[in-house]
């Protein structure tokens, strides 16, 4: 059955089929269409590698008819963005901030007089 054999030196991998494999695909029920031809096969790998931010996933989701219309009625405009694009916008918006919000939260308290103020008298009651 078709092995790939790998060469590290130029990243080129090798299927090759022959004539019993053809007919051990036909009898689990491969169809023809799906069969590759006999020979030797040779590929490149590819370099290009997707990073998560830029990878696209196709997934089914249930989203309340009110928000959806919502998103639709935004993307209605000319040159408006689709409404999908504007719904993984919003998501993309509120992830970034969650993972900022901590830094933010302590950055506002270690900038807020009032607050060091009272935890000044608090800790020199203590």
């Amino acid at each position: 059955m078709m092995k790939p054999e790998t060469d590290s030196t130029d990243k080129i991998i090798e299927f090759e089929t022959t004539l019993a494999d053809q007919e051990k695909m036909r009898s689990e029920g491969v169809s023809e269409d799906e069969i590759p031809p006999v020979g030797i096969r040779r590929y490149r790998r590819s370099h290009f590698v997707v990073k998560p931010r830029e990878a696209k996933v196709k997934i089914s989701l249930y989203i309340d008819g009110d928000i959806l219309e919502y998103f639709r009625q935004r993307a209605a405009p000319p040159r408006a963005a689709p409404y999908q694009t504007q719904i993984n916008n919003e998501l993309r918006r509120i992830m970034e901030s969650d993972s900022s919000d901590a830094a933010s939260l302590e950055k506002d308290i270690l900038n807020n007089e009032e607050f060091l103020r009272a935890l000044k008298e608090k800790l020199e009651t203590v």
